[in-house]
């Protein structure tokens, strides 16, 4: 994990790097180059370097704390954190052509991004050192997210592969215990020898946003933004379906805000971020995903580990703010979950807060 942690890092690095390089002198060619030309390719060609940085995004969702006002919970889908940066590939006008054919995008723009995770979940009882068979089972979920994206004024789709470890060697355990210690008053959290087995975790998205056209009533912005999609791997198998309505000034020229279980639209920076230096919007999102697996309910795929029935149909409803000046921007949201397996007691909720900076070139 410390050599993919290095190579991870190498690769944000990189095309930070490269911005900051002395331009190179064009080579000197001869009348003659052209044949050599014919015989590489052209010489207008892509690569990592040519990777611009466009934002950074830090997450953090819990289920208590300071995320979700007025609750103090430590069960289920407990806590997550995460960060993310975001490219602008700088494509070729050949390459860009073949990524998005003129007959179905206008005008397209494309993103890359680039993110480390950790997902804690836990029984609904964290001082019970042996928790029911029929609780949630205790797990921790760390992954690297490679993302692509291309996107025109109408529409998104986004590419996703999710590679990581799922057990103790997501490390779920130190983290939570590390964070209880360091706080007055927390339980210590002693059903972890009970979690998921070691698991290699590799899982594709795809998700494809449409963004209706923008209405204004008295200097007030709306839109809509419904999403088709779908989760493949070991991880997790479903069908999701989402609508986000979004309220307010100066809304931004992408396909809804970032979160740490959703998506960064990372097709936009600071330079596209529409007029003036403040906007500000309120949002709430619905959607229901029909669920075929779930690794941190239907237990390991390879190896014995304790599972629970997972529910077939999972809703969720979301409602947020977001507000940026300049190339900083704040987000925070709350989510509401129904009952993901069948012998839940009741749903969940869990705050979320985005904090990054966007860069302007």
């Amino acid at each position: 994990m410390q050599s993919a942690l290095f190579l991870a890092l190498s690769l944000c690095c990189a095309p930070i790097w490269a911005q900051h390089a002395p331009d190179r002198p064009a080579p000197d060619l001869k009348a003659d180059d052209s044949a050599l030309g014919m015989i590489v390719g052209p010489t207008d060609t892509w690569s990592l370097t040519d990777l611009q940085l466009r934002d950074l995004t830090l997450y953090w969702d819990n289920d208590g704390t300071l995320p979700r006002i007025g609750q103090d919970t430590d069960r289920f889908y407990t806590n997550g954190v995460g960060i993310e940066l975001s490219f602008d590939p700088r494509f070729t006008d050949e390459l860009a052509a073949k990524l998005a054919p003129s007959n179905e995008w206008t005008r397209p723009r494309f993103g890359v991004g680039l993110a480390i995770k950790q997902l804690i979940f836990t029984s609904s009882d964290i001082t019970d050192p042996n928790p029911p068979i029929d609780d949630h089972p205790y797990s921790g979920y760390l992954y690297f997210a490679f993302s692509f994206q291309r996107a025109d004024a109408d529409k998104r789709d986004h590419f996703e592969l999710d590679l990581g470890v799922v057990g103790e060697r997501s490390q779920g355990e130190m983290i939570q215990k590390f964070i209880h210690n360091a706080f007055p008053n927390q339980d210590d959290p002693q059903g972890w020898a009970t979690q998921t087995a070691n698991e290699l975790a590799i899982n594709f998205t795809y998700e494809r946003t449409w963004k209706s056209r923008q209405a204004q009533v008295q200097g007030i912005e709306f839109e809509m933004l419904p999403a088709l999609g779908f989760d493949l791997g070991n991880v997790s198998t479903r069908a999701k379906g989402r609508i986000t309505l979004r309220v307010g000034h100066n809304l931004p020229d992408d396909f809804g805000f970032a979160s740490l279980l959703g998506i960064k639209d990372h097709t936009v920076g600071a330079n596209e971020w529409g007029e003036g230096d403040f906007s500000f919007y309120l949002y709430a999102t619905m959607g229901v995903d029909a669920v075929a697996r779930d690794l941190f309910l239907d237990g390991n795929t390879f190896a014995t580990s304790r599972s629970v029935s997972s529910e077939p149909f999972v809703a969720q409803a979301s409602v947020g703010v977001v507000t940026r000046y300049k190339s900083l921007y704040f987000g925070w949201s709350q989510t509401y979950q129904t009952e993901n397996f069948e012998s839940q007691p009741s749903g969940q909720a869990w705050g979320s807060i985005v904090l990054g900076y966007s860069y302007a070139f």
